[in-house]
């Protein structure tokens, strides 16, 4: 092969390996940081709604807690929401839960004076009015 083509191919080959590289980085993971990171201030709640009873577990007459992780991105917004304690499977409440918690906004936690991604648990309470 010549010197030429070589140089070429090598070029090509670089170029395809620092593309590879760059999107690689572009996504990879973010570490999420939890409740206790030393050093974390954690998110603040701007808008949080409570969530809302279904007919049916009125009638019910239940009332409790939900308990709901999720994880707050450095821009305040609310993503991967996951039940971790039921209320109640059956009548609603924790897809009421799950859905509230979801539409939360908060100031980003921070870490170093920059916001970080964090991991928090919210309590999605349920009282009978």
């Amino acid at each position: 092969m010549s010197s030429m083509r070589t140089l070429a191919v090598t070029g090509v080959v670089c170029g395809v390996l620092a593309t590879l590289a760059l999107g690689a980085q572009q996504n990879a993971p973010t570490r999420v940081y939890s409740e206790s990171t030393p050093g974390i201030v954690l998110p603040t709640v701007v808008t949080g709604e409570n969530p809302q009873y279904t007919p049916a577990a009125l009638q019910a007459g239940l009332a409790g807690n939900a308990a709901v992780d999720v994880t707050v991105d450095a821009d305040g917004r609310v993503r991967d929401v996951l039940l971790v304690k039921s209320l109640d499977a059956v009548h609603g409440l924790d897809e009421a839960a799950l859905a509230s918690a979801g539409r939360w906004v908060f100031k980003p936690a921070t870490l170093d004076g920059r916001p970080v991604p964090v991991r928090v648990r919210l309590a999605m309470s349920f009282k009978a009015r």
